[in-house]
């Protein structure tokens, strides 16, 4: 019997994988240049951000392109652009991260959480539909872990009842479904340019549309509430949400390694789902690629774990013993959007006022998932098979001494710290 990292046995790596996000020369070559034209802001012909624009809706195939401070401020924007407004109701996926809620709640509006897809962990079309009311504004399809949400089905519903659907690609730059960029598939998409996104400036996001009057809003709403191009003249409410020229210059070199990238870590994910199917327990997310995902963004690759086939020990327990392998994984569970606190917790409601039409697929996956990827805050994906054969590995060393992790797992829950007397 081989002993387990966990209880005190040698790793299976001690080699780090590649690390994420990934920079040359090239970035600090550009954040040099931004330096030197005394140019570090602002909205202005010329600009960093306005190149970074234009390279950006090529990319997407998408006309209009407005970068912003953050994804969590693009889709408040994204929304207030919609007019949403205080009192209505935006449909949301029961898992995703929490702006993609809070963005609604910030507006004053209340998010109406429906539930997942078990394959694909992305919002269910059937269960959006049956959140809408007369109340409805708009309906947010997160592409989650980079895998696009059915757009096929979500589109005639939200068409159905006259509501735009807004797209979360804060973990899906480079996806395409039937060959269309998800961003391009709804009204408006929200990227996301944080430190574990596809392509990062640390911070910064970015809102797209192929709607021009829109796009003109957008644009108001990030710059004070003034017009694209005007300097002192404020004709409605809107924000400082502005993204730096520092960080735009760094995701414009970014931009230009996306599809390389994304090209290793389809290999890489090919891989690991190949070579892991001979594991019992653990089942990808989703199970088979939709032949309509003509691109996987490869935020992460997910898993579901059987705690049944590891010996009835606990996903928290399974995900601990693979960091002590050497395996870069995310080690905490996910939280269904109902339940966060803001959310769940009556007592520290103000203005989170939120409705639940279903829960129970999310709430089942968030306890259940094993991420690798940039979800962990890795490259990993990007490494040759030949790197990744040590987390198949990993995996088989746990489930062939899985009795030693649900001991482990019963001496940390019999366990008890004394008190002072």
């Amino acid at each position: 019997m081989t002993t387990l990292a966990l209880c005190g046995g040698p790793p299976i790596r001690t080699r780090v994988f590649q690390a994420w996000p990934q920079s040359d020369q090239t970035e600090l070559g550009a954040l040099a240049g931004v330096l030197a034209s005394r140019r570090w802001g602002g909205i202005h012909s010329g600009s960093q951000g306005e190149a970074f624009e234009r390279a950006l809706g090529e990319y997407l195939g998408v006309p209009h392109v407005a970068v912003v401070s953050s994804g969590t401020a693009g889709l408040m924007i994204a929304l207030r652009a919609l007019g949403v407004q205080a009192g209505d109701e935006v449909v949301v996926p029961a898992m995703t991260y929490v702006a993609t809620a809070t963005a609604v709640s910030v507006l004053g509006g209340v998010p109406v959480f429906a539930d997942i897809d078990p394959d694909t962990h992305t919002i269910e079309p059937s269960s959006a539909r049956a959140a809408i009311s007369e109340k409805t504004k708009a309906i947010i399809a997160v592409h989650l872990g980079g895998h696009p949400a059915d757009m096929d089905r979500l589109g005639p519903i939200a068409a159905e009842h006259g509501v735009p659907i807004v797209e979360d690609c804060a973990q899906s730059l480079g996806a395409t479904w039937n060959g269309a960029h998800t961003g391009s598939l709804g009204r408006v998409g929200v990227f996301s340019f944080a430190s574990t996104k596809n392509i990062s400036a640390g911070e910064g996001g970015a809102v797209v549309t192929r709607d021009g009057e829109l796009a003109a809003r957008i644009a108001s709403l990030r710059d004070h509430g003034r017009p694209l191009g005007v300097t002192g003249h404020h004709p409605e409410l809107g924000w400082n949400l502005r993204l730096s020229e520092f960080q735009s210059a760094i995701l414009g070199v970014q931009l230009e390694r996306l599809d390389h990238q994304l090209a290793a870590k389809t290999k890489g994910a090919a891989f690991l789902t190949s070579a892991l199917s001979s594991v019992p327990g653990l089942r990808p997310v989703p199970p088979d690629l939709d032949p309509r995902v003509t691109r996987h963004g490869r935020f992460s690759l997910a898993f579901t774990l059987d705690p049944e086939a590891f010996g009835n020990t606990s996903t928290n327990s399974f995900r601990a013993a693979l960091r002590a392998e050497g395996i870069p994984v995310g080690l905490r569970d996910l939280i269904a959007c109902p339940d966060e606190p803001i959310y769940a917790d009556a007592t520290a409601q103000d203005y989170a006022h939120s409705r639940t039409v279903s829960c129970t697929r999310a709430r089942a996956a968030c306890t259940k998932l094993v991420l690798f990827g940039q979800a962990a805050g890795s490259g990993m994906l990007l490494d040759d098979p030949s790197e990744l054969i040590d987390v198949v590995r990993a995996v088989e060393k746990i489930h062939d001494n899985c009795g030693q992790l649900r001991e482990a797992e019963h001496q940390r829950a019999t366990t008890r710290v004394p008190t002072d007397s």
